[in-house]
């Protein structure tokens, strides 16, 4: 393995933060995309999720996963993209920094969670729980995100201290996915965070990023 691998499908879901994260700190990596019964990839290595997880290459049949020359092989999300942000100097200057970031990014995965309820919940319940977001659950989080950070973002224009962090990374995509998916009205009363998704997306790496075939195409939530 001459780069580091991440293994997971050709979307962008959890593994977008991680992708987000890598592209700021310029890191070249190989993506290996997973699919249930899927053919092995042109190298011959596994696809399908069950092989991968009986391989032990899915420690906990989950993806994603990232591989590195060295031999580590790390799963969970959260754990993926606090290892790089840390190795590549995002993830604040300092342990209260750091704490901080830890700090937004499980706020930002509660939202996520409510988001998500669109793609799982039964067909005739998205209207309403569609309503709800927009009336109710966005309004109030994203409120309260815009209190939270208002003060930092203002001062700095970063929602963790001087610098980007993976906390305004994990924070655009999840404005984004809002944005993106026609729930976001609630950003209207919410300028520090409507700020965050120009600032970020501005960024010359992240921006090359955003515009390379690189990107996985936008899944929107069922309706």
């Amino acid at each position: 393995m001459s780069k580091p691998t991440l293994l997971y499908f050709p979307a962008r879901g959890r593994a977008e933060v991680i992708r987000l994260v890598l592209a700021e700190a310029g890191v070249e990596y190989d993506e290996h995309h997973l699919g249930k019964g899927s053919p092995p990839a042109a190298s011959g290595r596994p696809t399908d999720m069950a092989v991968l997880t009986e391989q032990r290459v899915l420690p906990f049949g989950a993806a994603p996963v990232w591989e590195e020359p060295g031999g580590l092989r790390l799963a969970q999300s959260a754990a993926i993209a606090n290892h790089l942000a840390r190795r590549h100097g995002l993830l604040g200057g300092n342990p209260l920094e750091a704490a901080r970031c830890d700090e937004l990014l499980g706020a930002v995965d509660d939202v996520r969670g409510e988001v998500r309820k669109l793609a799982v919940v039964p067909a005739e319940q998205r209207a309403a729980v569609r309503t709800q977001l927009v009336e109710t659950i966005l309004p109030r989080w994203l409120g309260m995100l815009e209190r939270h950070l208002k003060p930092s973002l203002d001062a700095t224009g970063f929602a963790v201290g001087s610098a980007l962090t993976v906390a305004d990374l994990a924070l655009w995509y999840l404005l984004e996915l809002v944005r993106d998916n026609g729930l976001g009205a609630a950003l209207e009363q919410c300028p520090a965070l409507t700020g965050v998704l120009g600032r970020i997306a501005a960024r010359p790496k992240i921006a090359a990023y955003l515009a390379s075939p690189r990107r996985p195409a936008l899944t929107l939530l069922p309706k």
